[in-house]
């Protein structure tokens, strides 16, 4: 989800003073770390059987929570509203696919290197013949709203742009012939084919695309603490089981 970034309807977001931000000392007091994620970009985040958000943004959440040794508590939101949550200081973290860009960097903090790697890629139904985005004339390609995969298709001025909540309804968008195609990333594009959606990959990756996880702005010490904890995710080959169990393959390392 990634992988993404506001655009006109949530630049009021931006304007937000980031305000009531809890410190690590705050959250270990409170003995709960709030997570927010959309909770409609699988299989990074979506409602399983019982109702709870699963997936690997879901369980990454987790284990950073068990390393800083508290609890956690996984709110899903529209996507556009995250980065407002975050200014507000409603969550403590956002582990939600997000690209970096140039204007939420102004409203919220990255860490400092991305926690998986992957790239913008167009599919279409697997009955077309398109093999590009220029193949499609005007016909409509489906993007979450509020994501860098429609800033992509803005700033190339696509003519037609369907625009939706999440990736499970652009799949129902796509079934029912109200889109030519979409654009999301390689792994939720391959992993819906292997779960059985009737799509293809058109042309070659779109652009790279590496998902950070944010916070709210002057949050030293659990930046920080977040960092070690996924660097240590990292060195004892946690993250990349998060990532082979939900993904098929592990996409935490460039070039993977």
């Amino acid at each position: 989800m990634i992988q993404r970034t506001l655009l006109a309807g949530a630049t009021a977001a931006l304007t937000l003073l980031s305000v009531g931000h809890a410190e690590l000392a705050d959250i270990k007091k409170r003995g709960e770390l709030r997570v927010v994620m959309s909770g409609e970009y699988p299989p990074f985040s979506q409602p399983g059987p019982n109702g709870d958000l699963v997936g690997f943004d879901v369980d990454v959440a987790r284990e950073i929570a068990r390393r800083l040794g508290v609890k956690v508590r996984i709110t899903k939101t529209e996507f556009p509203s995250i980065i407002a949550g975050l200014q507000a200081g409603q969550f403590d973290l956002a582990v939600a696919s997000q690209s970096k860009t140039p204007e939420r960097a102004r409203a919220v903090d990255f860490l400092s290197q991305p926690y998986y790697y992957d790239g913008f890629q167009l599919f279409v139904p697997a009955s077309s013949k398109a093999g590009s985005l220029a193949a499609l004339g005007k016909a409509p390609v489906a993007v979450a709203q509020g994501t860098v995969f429609e800033k992509f298709l803005r700033d190339r001025k696509y003519p037609t742009i369907a625009t939706y909540s999440g990736e499970q309804e652009i799949f129902l968008a796509l079934a029912a012939g109200r889109a030519a195609g979409m654009i999301t990333t390689r792994t939720v594009g391959n992993m819906a084919i292997k779960n059985g959606q009737k799509l293809r990959a058109s042309g070659p990756v779109l652009q790279q695309d590496n998902p950070y996880i944010t916070l709210g702005k002057n949050q030293p010490q659990l930046k920080k603490a977040v960092e070690q904890a996924l660097a240590a995710m990292r060195a004892d080959g946690t993250l990349k089981r998060i990532s082979v169990r939900y993904l098929g393959a592990d996409i935490t390392t460039p070039g993977k």
